[in-house]
C-alpha cells in the first residue's frame, strides 16, 4: 500500500524538507516565559542568512521600525520578540516553500504568494473580529499550511497524476482524495513535519486541521481563522492547485470566529490590497 511508502519517506530525515537548527532552538527558547533577549539575539546570529533577513526586513516598509536597525538585538528591542520570531519563521518558510510543485500544478512564486496571503489575511481577520488571538500567531499559523504538499509532490508524482484523472469524475473534497491515494492528506504530512521540527503544538494543530477546523483540539478559533483565509485565497485564484475549490467554507469556522457573509465579501475585495502590501515579504 502507498501509505507504507509515504511512511518510509517521513521516517527518512534525508528526504524531508529541513529547517535551520537555529529556528528550532529559537522556538524552544521562546516557549520559556523568562527568555533573555541577549541570548535570543546570540542564537539567531548563528545563522548568517536568518540574521541578514532579520535586519533587512526589520528595516522594510512592512514592519515600519521607528529607527534604523543594524543588529538582531536592536531588532528585538525595537520591534519586539514576537515580530522577530515572525521574521525568523518567514525566512525558514521561504527556504522550504520556494519550489515548484508540478504535481499540484503550482509554481514556486504562486506557492509563496498564496502562503503569505493566507498568513496576512489570517492576521487581518483576527484583528478585524477582535479575537483573543495574537496577530503574529495567526500570521505564522497561516504561513505553513502547504508544507506537506512538498513531500507528496516530490516523491509521488505518478500517483498525483492518477489522482488528477480521478478528480474529473469525483465530487469528494480534495483532501479525501489525497487520503484515498496516499493514506495521508497533505495536512497530516504538514503536521508530521512541524512535529519533527519541534514547532509548538498550537501550530501543528492548525496545519493538521485547517481544512477541517471542527477537528481542531488545541485552538479551534485559530484553526477556523486560517481555514477561512485559506479558502478565500484559493477562491481568489491565487495559488489554486489541482484541488481547485473543492473545500467550501465551514459553517463551524464561521460560528467560531463570528465572521459574516458581509465580512467575507470585504476580505475578498481587499485581497489585491493585501498582496500589494506584501511586496517586501514576497522578495525575502
Amino acid at each position: 500500500m502507498l501509505k507504507s511508502k509515504v511512511d518510509e519517506v517521513l521516517q527518512d530525515v534525508n528526504k524531508l524538507p529541513a529547517i535551520s537548527s537555529v529556528v528550532s532552538k529559537v522556538l524552544e527558547k521562546l516557549q520559556k516565559p523568562d527568555v533573555n533577549i541577549a541570548d535570543l539575539a546570540q542564537e539567531i546570529s548563528k545563522d548568517p542568512a536568518i540574521t541578514a533577513n532579520v535586519i533587512k526586513l526589520s528595516n522594510s516598509a512592512y514592519y515600519r521600525a521607528s529607527k534604523p536597525i543594524r543588529t538582531v538585538q536592536e531588532a528585538l528591542m525595537t520591534l519586539g520578540i514576537k515580530t522577530v520570531k515572525e521574521i525568523v519563521l518567514l525566512t525558514a518558510a521561504k527556504g522550504i516553500l520556494s519550489q515548484d510543485l508540478n504535481s499540484y500544478q503550482l509554481e514556486a512564486a504562486q506557492l509563496w504568494t498564496s502562503s503569505l496571503l493566507v498568513a496576512e489575511l489570517s492576521s487581518k481577520i483576527v484583528q478585524h473580529k477582535k479575537l483573543k488571538i495574537d496577530k503574529d500567531l495567526a500570521f505564522t499559523s497561516g504561513l505553513l499550511c502547504s508544507v506537506g504538499k512538498i513531500v507528496l509532490a516530490q516523491f509521488f508524482s505518478p500517483v498525483m497524476m492518477q489522482l488528477k484523472a480521478d478528480l474529473k469524475d469525483n465530487q469528494e473534497p480534495f483532501p479525501a482524495l489525497e487520503k484515498k491515494y496516499f493514506g495521508y492528506t497533505h495536512m497530516e504530512v504538514s503536521e508530521n513535519l512541524l512535529k519533527r521540527w519541534n514547532f509548538p503544538q498550537e501550530l501543528t494543530d492548525v496545519v493538521a486541521n485547517y481544512l477541517t477546523p471542527e477537528n481542531s483540539k488545541n485552538n479551534p478559533v485559530l484553526t477556523s481563522v486560517v481555514h477561512i483565509a485559506s479558502i478565500l485565497i484559493v477562491v481568489s485564484g491565487i495559488g489554486i492547485d489541482i484541488g481547485g475549490e473543492s473545500v467550501p467554507i465551514s459553517p463551524f469556522a464561521l460560528s467560531q470566529t463570528g465572521v459574516t457573509e458581509a465580512d467575507i465579501e470585504t476580505y475578498f475585495v481587499h485581497i489585491p490590497d493585501l498582496q500589494a502590501g506584501l511586496a517586501d515579504l514576497l522578495n525575502v
